[in-house]
């Protein structure tokens, strides 16, 4: 509202500003209480009383608005969610197109579409091609550790004769001395039990010692056996192993969404050559004033954001930066589902269910190390490009908004949200891990005689493999005819 001089013409304040008619006079006005900092800071900074402030900017003292309710408490929290739901559920459900600004992957898609933006400047096509370079650093360094957990697991495991745990102990509690009952017999063919339950490395210790003792001692053989009773090799607890890898595929799943994430972003933004820089002075003051309110500087006006690029980069972009990140996870998810299966002790399991996602970090770790603050500076004040408009809730009505609230939010409307309680994240988390569960099953596992799940034949490979990829997915490398072991009494 503008205040109206006596005779109904438009008049000036001190600070130059006009002071005309209301061209709704008969809106009704909401008078508030206005403090020091309700007041225009620019025209402070610049000496102006606060009269004179007051004079010349009336509408920081009168609010009006057509339709301004009565704002009572119930009627305040009300609007508060009504807009915090609409806005926070947009951002939810629609989301934005964002990249990973602390990972070289976001690096190599940002920083070759802002060196394309200034027409392949010398700073910025050095700091893309550096980007380049650190991916494929990054990419070696986590392919060769997926590999050498493959050449632990389908190597070194077969050389020194342990075979798959799969189910190995699995009913321990339940089997007692009945040997016939599901995942009650051992590697060994004998019962299991905890007083004779041990780790591989213990377990086959103590069978290789009864075992040459027994072959030097042929005739003596069953009381060797009797007095040095190797024990069995098998898991201690089925569900502590369910529960580490459970963890584990949450620790993992969040990479999975940034990789999605970035899928999306290559198939949303526009195909066309948009730029990711630009420079942009505030419009509401000078650029004096602005840097003087808020301490801020020319960088501060440097905008990067995610914009459209060439159908040519977004094909680049898929095959050299997607394609690795996403066989990178999926080549991880298995190793360490495959990793954790194997380990019977329970200490071992809650800390490796944590220590095997630090592949996943690598990418991280190379960008916090290696690259330049300007690199980081870059990422760091990279603008996500929003995917839904809130046009909607800058328009809307205080009236409007309790009245949609009333609508969606209580009474019948309520029921509708019912379906937020479904966990979405947890179930796709326990599919995945069902997933890969099964994998290993169906990889190395069979059903025995009494339904319980064994491990398969073993056999030892031939050589040792070179073909890293073949180690990172698991795919076993030529081995001898001839098995090393099978299970006792089949």
């Amino acid at each position: 509202m503008r205040f109206t001089a006596a005779g109904g013409g438009a008049t000036s304040g001190p600070l130059g500003h006009t002071l005309g008619g209301d061209s709704r006079p008969d809106a009704p006005v909401r008078r508030r209480q206005v403090g020091e900092d309700d007041l225009n800071p620019i025209e402070l900074r610049r000496g102006h009383s606060r009269e004179a402030v007051l004079q010349a900017n009336p509408e920081q003292l009168d609010d009006p608005k057509e339709d301004a309710p009565f704002m009572t408490p119930e009627s305040n929290r009300r609007i508060a969610a009504g807009k915090a739901i609409s806005i926070l559920m947009k951002r939810e459900t629609t989301g934005s197109c964002e990249l990973e600004t602390a990972s070289v992957y976001g690096a190599a898609i940002a920083l070759p579409q802002i060196a394309r933006s200034t027409e392949w400047s010398g700073t910025m096509t050095a700091l893309a091609l550096r980007a380049y370079f650190f991916l494929l650093v990054n990419i070696g360094l986590q392919a060769f550790t997926l590999a050498m957990i493959g050449t632990e697991q389908l190597l070194m495991y077969p050389f020194s004769g342990q075979m798959h745990l799969c189910d190995f102990g699995a009913a321990l509690p339940q089997c007692g001395t009945n040997s016939t009952a599901p995942n009650c017999l051992g590697p060994g063919g004998t019962t299991l039990s905890y007083p004779r339950l041990y780790s591989y490395d213990i377990w086959s210790t103590r069978k290789f010692a009864s075992d040459a003792l027994s072959q030097l001692f042929p005739e003596r053989a069953d009381e060797i056996k009797a007095a040095m009773d190797p024990g069995e090799y098998g898991i201690e607890n089925y569900w502590c192993r369910a529960a580490c890898i459970f963890i584990f595929m949450m620790a993992v799943v969040d990479d999975l969404r940034g990789t999605i994430n970035l899928a999306r972003l290559l198939w949303i933004v526009p195909t066309k050559a948009q730029t990711w820089i630009s420079y942009e002075p505030p419009d509401w003051a000078s650029k004096e004033d602005a840097k003087s309110i808020h301490s801020w500087s020319e960088l501060d006006f440097v905008k990067f954001h995610v914009s459209g690029m060439p159908l040519g980069w977004k094909v680049l972009n898929f095959l050299v930066i997607w394609m690795p990140k996403f066989l990178l996870w999926l080549a991880l998810a298995a190793t360490g589902v495959h990793y954790l299966m194997e380990t019977a002790d329970i200490v071992d399991m809650v800390v490796n269910a944590m220590a095997l996602t630090f592949v996943l970090d690598i990418d991280e770790m190379v960008f916090a190390r290696l690259t330049t603050s300007v690199t980081q500076h870059i990422m760091a004040q990279l603008e996500d490009m929003p995917l839904y408009d809130l046009s909607e809730e800058d328009d809307e009505t205080d009236n409007e908004v309790l009245e949609r609230f009333e609508r969606e939010e209580k009474g019948f409307g309520r029921w509708r949200k019912l379906s937020l309680i479904f966990p979405k994240r947890l179930a796709t988390i326990l599919c995945l891990q069902v997933i890969f569960m099964w994998l290993y099953y169906f990889r190395n596992c069979r059903l025995d005689r009494h339904g319980g799940m064994v491990s398969k034949n073993m056999y030892t490979p031939k050589a040792l493999s070179n073909n890293m990829l073949g180690l990172m997915f698991g795919v076993e490398p030529e081995a001898e005819p001839k098995p090393f072991w099978t299970m006792p009494g089949e």
